[in-house]
C-alpha cells in the first residue's frame, strides 16, 4: 500500500502544472549627479565608495562626450550625442526633446518620477519638467539657495543637505505605493564654483603637488586660444581643495539616502548611479573651467550598484554619459522608443573610441572655438578646431601611448616625420560628427 501511495504521489508531481515564475521586479532607479567633479576626487567620499564601488561597479575610464553642463546633462538624460539632441549651448535647453528622454520612457512605463536639485542651468524653476511627477529644483548656489518645490518657492540653508533630504522625502512618498517603481534624479550643485563648504569641512586641507600638465611650460604647440589662459598650478590647487571640501557633504547625503533605502527595504531592488556632468581643469595646460579637448575636462567618476545584477569591482571599458539612458532602460526591461547612441553597460561589449564635441558658447567664453575630437584610449587623440562656418582652422594630434598628458601636439612639434596621415583621421571624425545609433563610436 505504501508503495502504491508513493507511486500515486510521484505521478501527481510529474503531471502537475509548473508554477509560473514571476518576472523580475523592475528596479527603482536613483541617478545622483555631481557638477564638475572629475576622475580621482571621490576619495573624499568613503561612504559612497563603500556602497557603490565596494558593493558595485566602478568605471575608472568613464568619459563625457561634451565637457559642458547642459549639453552633457541632455546626453545623460537621452543617451544621444549633442549633435543629435541639439542642446549644444547652455542656453539651448529649449531644443531638448523631452519625448526622447529617460524620464519619458520610465514615466510612460508606469514609473513614479522626481527631479531634485540642479537640472539645467537655464531651466525655469517654476515649471514642472515634463515627465516628472514631482520637482524640487535649484539654479545653483550653496548657502540660502533658491529652490522651487512642487511649485512653491523656498530657501535652503545649505543646498547639498536640502537635496539629500528632499530625495528621501520623495522616496518615502513613492514607497507608499510599493507596487510601482520610481525614478529619482538628483543633481548636486557640488563641487561647482564658487565652492562654499559646510563649516565643519571649511578648514580641511588637501595638499596637491600637481601633475605633468600643470607643470607644462612650453605651450607653443597648443592652439592660440589655449595660450590666452594662464591658470597656475597654485590656483588649480585652491580650486581642487574647495571642490573636495564640498564633496564631503555630498558623501554625507549619499549615506543618508542609502540608510533610507535600507530602512525601506529597497536597497536590493534599486539601481543607483553616481556620476558627474563633466570634469574640471586645475591649471592643466594653463587652463581653467572645462570646455576644451583635454582629458581632465572629460574624465568623470561613474559608479553603479544593483545588488545581484552588477559584478563588484572595476570595469575597464570606455563608458560614457551616453550609456546611462540605455543602461537604465535595459535594467527596467524597456526598449527605447527612439534611437539612442549609447550602449547598455549591463551586457558585454566595448567601444574602441569616443567622439567628443563642443560648440561655441558665449556663456562659457566666446573665445573658445567649436571643436570635435576622436579619442582612442592609450593610442591617440585627434582634434579639429573650426570657425563659425565649419571650416577647419587648427588641428591637434597626441600620441597617448607616449604622451598621456597631451603635452606635445605632434602637428606642431617641428618634426614633420612623426605627423600622422590627416586624411583618414579627418574623414573618420567627419563621419562621427553626424553619426546616429549603432554607427556611433
Amino acid at each position: 500500500m505504501r508503495a502504491l501511495l508513493a507511486t500515486i504521489v510521484m505521478a501527481a508531481t510529474l503531471v502537475a502544472p509548473a508554477q509560473a515564475v514571476a518576472a523580475p521586479a523592475r528596479p527603482n532607479v536613483l541617478l545622483l549627479l555631481m557638477d564638475d567633479a572629475r576622475t580621482g576626487q571621490t576619495f573624499v567620499m568613503p561612504r559612497a565608495l563603500a556602497w557603490l564601488r565596494d558593493h558595485g561597479t566602478s568605471f575608472p575610464n568613464a568619459m563625457v562626450s561634451t565637457p559642458s553642463c547642459c549639453p552633457s546633462r541632455a546626453t545623460i538624460l537621452s543617451g544621444r550625442y549633442a549633435h543629435n539632441h541639439h542642446v549644444t549651448q547652455q542656453s539651448a535647453v529649449g531644443r531638448f526633446d523631452h519625448t526622447r528622454s529617460l524620464q519619458h520612457e520610465l514615466y510612460t512605463a508606469g514609473y513614479r518620477t522626481a527631479a531634485v536639485g540642479k537640472l539645467f542651468n537655464t531651466w525655469d524653476l517654476t515649471r514642472r519638467p515634463p515627465y516628472f511627477d514631482q520637482w524640487a529644483l535649484t539654479g545653483g548656489g550653496y548657502v540660502d539657495a533658491d529652490f522651487v518645490v512642487d511649485g512653491v518657492a523656498t530657501k535652503a540653508p545649505y543646498s547639498t543637505t536640502f537635496i539629500g533630504s528632499q530625495v528621501n522625502r520623495y522616496l518615502d512618498r513613492f514607497e507608499r505605493d510599493d507596487a510601482r517603481p520610481w525614478f529619482i534624479y538628483a543633481g548636486f550643485t557640488a563641487p561647482h564654483a564658487p565652492q562654499v563648504p559646510e563649516p565643519r569641512y571649511a578648514n580641511v586641507s588637501y595638499p596637491w603637488a600637481g601633475n605633468p600638465a600643470t607643470r607644462e611650460t612650453d605651450r607653443s604647440d597648443k592652439p592660440a586660444y589655449v595660450r590666452h589662459f594662464n591658470r597656475t598650478q597654485e590656483q588649480g590647487a585652491e580650486e581642487r581643495q574647495g571642490q573636495l571640501r564640498t564633496l564631503r557633504s555630498v558623501d554625507d547625503e549619499v549615506e543618508s539616502i542609502r540608510r533610507q533605502l535600507e530602512a525601506r527595504g529597497e536597497l536590493e531592488n534599486t539601481l543607483v548611479i553616481l556620476m558627474s556632468d563633466n570634469g574640471k581643469f586645475w591649471g592643466e595646460h594653463g587652463l581653467q573651467e572645462k570646455f576644451m579637448p583635454y582629458l581632465q575636462a572629460e574624465r568623470v567618476p561613474l559608479l553603479m550598484s544593483w545588488p545581484g545584477r552588477l559584478d563588484r569591482g572595476d570595469d575597464p571599458r570606455l563608458a560614457a554619459n551616453l550609456d546611462i539612458t540605455p543602461t537604465v532602460l535595459a535594467a527596467a526591461g524597456l526598449t527605447p522608443s527612439y534611437q539612442v547612441d549609447g550602449r547598455n553597460l549591463l551586457v558585454p561589449g566595448d567601444r574602441s573610441a569616443l567622439l567628443t564635441e563642443y560648440w561655441r558658447d558665449p556663456a562659457n567664453g566666446a573665445g573658445i572655438p567649436p571643436w570635435a575630437s576622436t579619442y582612442v584610449p592609450e593610442r591617440y587623440r585627434y582634434t579639429e578646431l573650426y570657425d563659425d562656418t565649419g571650416a577647419v582652422i587648427d588641428r591637434e594630434y597626441y600620441d597617448l601611448a607616449r604622451d598621456p598628458w597631451q603635452l606635445t601636439n605632434l602637428l606642431r612639434d617641428g618634426v614633420p616625420g612623426n605627423d600622422p596621415a590627416l586624411g583618414p583621421l579627418s574623414a573618420a571624425l567627419a563621419r562621427q560628427r553626424t553619426c546616429a545609433g549603432p554607427a556611433c563610436p
